[in-house]
């Protein structure tokens, strides 16, 4: 009888993957990197990733009957049969930005709200007796406009400044046009 004193090492069962298993983890590793074009890179299989954010939405489209509801600020895409065009609102720009000396915040504020008509071909007018502001309970808002009517043509904005006094709340700011709202947006008036 001989004594050999070459041991092998044995997982038990409940103790740890043993050789198959350990070998077949390697391989499915070994063919993830090969996958990845041979370069031998870590990988971090437990990480879900995280989408990032576009540079920009593309704008929704408006047309006569399908008004569009946005966020101050974003483009709307005018879709007016014959004619293309994008509208956008941005502001407003407020007077007051924060307290006053007595610490209490202010309850409304001067400013002006920026429109901006472009068109790909023709001519569009934009004119301030289509737009029209209201605040958070529905009530208008007054606004006074820097110019009469202007208008846009390709290469050329149309642009008007909208100067109004702003409640502290919710508000919006609706464009009409031939008497049919074609776009609104929503905005927030902070002035804490």
């Amino acid at each position: 009888m001989s004594l050999s004193t070459t041991s092998r090492s044995r997982a038990h069962h409940g103790r740890g993957f043993g050789r198959g298993r350990a070998a077949a983890l390697l391989l499915v590793l070994a063919g993830l990197t090969a996958s990845c074009g041979g370069q031998n890179t870590p990988q971090n299989l437990g990480a879900v990733p995280i989408p990032s954010t576009p540079a920009s939405a593309a704008p929704v489209t408006a047309g006569p009957g399908h008004a569009q509801l946005v966020a101050i600020g974003d483009p709307v895409h005018l879709d007016l049969g014959s004619q293309q065009g994008q509208i956008t609102a941005t502001g407003p720009d407020l007077a007051v930005t924060g307290p006053a000396a007595g610490g209490k915040p202010p309850e409304q504020s001067k400013g002006t709200v920026t429109v901006v008509l472009k068109v790909a071909d023709g001519s569009r007018s934009l004119d301030p007796a289509d737009l029209s502001a209201t605040d958070e309970l529905g009530k208008p808002i007054a606004l006074a406009a820097d110019a009469a009517a202007v208008t846009a043509t390709p290469g050329h904005d149309a642009t008007l400044h909208l100067s109004g006094t702003f409640a502290a709340g919710h508000a919006t700011l609706s464009w009409n046009a031939a008497g049919k709202p074609l776009a609104t947006w929503d905005f927030e008036v902070e002035l804490d």
